[in-house]
């Protein structure tokens, strides 16, 4: 079901939000963009725009692409005074130390010099109470080295941020095949202390259009190079890239699921969100039962068995059946 429109958000609310994007972002925006980002119609968009062009005249320009329209404002020509919040600079610190191994180490080395010399820029009454001490830190059991991936990483940032196309060589196995898939990167994801892109499939020549339903995700680390084109990939949609709210970080087609917990993990389980649709049942012996849509099959069978004896498939019963299979064989090994 489509996300609703904000029902709440006035419309001084929206003129406001829509205004300091254009302003404080000097980039050209699609109206479909737009409408998403602001959370209303196209054509509420539309009249917010016209209002802007009214009362700042000859700064906003509008550029018409096949069927889209795009928006850019001017910017004044001289620079804003930007004012340092030293709480905004501690939390941008807790940032950067719980990101530390997910990122190349020279990419962290940068942010970690940005904010140094973001403190520089503090009201001088609160550089000296200001303390850039660690606050944070991020434990992993088994990391990935991304330092030998800086390279590929810095280019698909460049395609996200100017909504190019690219070419991406990709080696999915150890040894295996290296396959180039014609490509248009859309936003990086987190997923199990990995770093994903997330994109679209599209031709390698041509008009830039999805050719296959769902969007395409690819671990970082098995990436072996990538190649920018001079297409855009600006009329592709986002929304449909958004984070869901199901189980499940690999889709497949959604399907209900009916789990019984221990009182073991009945807490651990009722602390989280594991579907928005989902439903918790207390049970006369003391566990639960939550039900749940989930996306992907092979996840939902490891997130299962990682809880061992303390957990138990309900429906769908085929999938119960897979796990009892796959328990069988695992029994082989010892």
């Amino acid at each position: 079901m489509p996300e609703k429109y904000d029902q709440d958000a006035r419309p001084d609310e929206k003129l406001l939000k829509l205004f300091m994007l254009l302003l404080f972002n000097d980039k050209e925006y699609s109206l479909t963009y737009l409408a998403e980002t602001i959370n209303c119609s196209k054509q509420t968009v539309a009249r917010l725009l016209k209002r802007i062009d009214e009362n700042y005249p000859c700064h906003l320009l509008e550029r018409k692409s096949a069927r889209q329209k795009f928006y850019h404002l001017q910017r004044p020509a001289m620079s804003f005074k930007t004012a340092i919040d030293p709480e905004g600079l501690r939390q941008l610190a807790l940032c950067r130390d719980l990101v530390k191994g997910l990122l190349p180490k020279a990419d962290w080395e940068l942010v970690n010099m940005s904010l140094q010399q973001a403190k520089t820029n503090l009201p001088r009454a609160d550089y000296i109470d200001y303390q850039d001490a660690k606050i944070g830190t991020r434990i992993t059991r088994g990391h990935i080295n991304y330092h030998t991936k800086q390279q590929q990483l810095a280019e698909i940032e460049k395609c996200i941020l100017n909504r190019k196309c690219c070419l991406l060589s990709y080696q999915k196995e150890l040894n295996g095949e290296i396959k180039t898939y014609a490509y248009a990167p859309q936003m990086l994801l987190t997923f199990h202390d990995s770093l994903y892109v997330l994109g679209w499939i599209v031709p390698e020549f041509g008009t830039v259009r999805i050719i296959k339903e769902r969007p395409a995700k690819f671990s970082i680390h098995r990436i072996t190079e990538v190649t920018m084109q001079n297409r855009s990939s600006a009329e592709l949609p986002l929304k449909a890239l958004e984070e869901n709210s199901d189980f499940g970080f690999f889709r497949d087609e959604p399907f209900k699921a009916k789990i019984w917990f221990s009182k073991e993990v009945m807490t651990y389980i009722s602390d989280r969100i594991w579907s928005e649709d989902q439903k918790i049942t207390p049970q006369e012996d003391g566990g639960i039962i939550l039900e749940m849509t989930a996306l992907s099959r092979s996840e939902l069978i490891s997130f299962i068995l990682s809880f061992d004896f303390k957990a138990r498939l309900l429906e769908p019963l085929d999938l119960a059946e897979e796990i009892k299979e796959r328990l069988l064989k695992t029994l082989e090994k010892y």
